[in-house]
């Protein structure tokens, strides 16, 4: 698996960054990239391994398609 690939950033200056560079546990579920303890972040409601930046992605579409369930059950008003 080698190595985490999540790119750290100092400030908002620094346009390339470093990567991790701890030993990697596991694979972001979405983007693929090797992520390591301190990275890895686990959805709360399908379980699976994001990095951080795919994760607040993640989130934002569980959101989603729970509104979109919550919408098909409400019955048609009436005017």
């Amino acid at each position: 698996m080698g190595y985490c690939g999540v790119v750290e950033v100092q400030s908002l200056e620094d346009a390339l960054g470093a990567t991790c560079g701890y030993r990697a546990k596991s694979v972001c579920s979405d983007c693929g990239v090797s992520v390591c303890a301190a990275h890895a972040e686990a959805c709360k409601l399908c379980r699976k391994t994001f990095c951080p930046s795919c994760l607040s992605f993640h989130r934002a579409q569980h959101s989603k398609s729970a509104s979109s369930t919550r919408d098909e059950r409400r019955p048609a008003r009436s005017a």
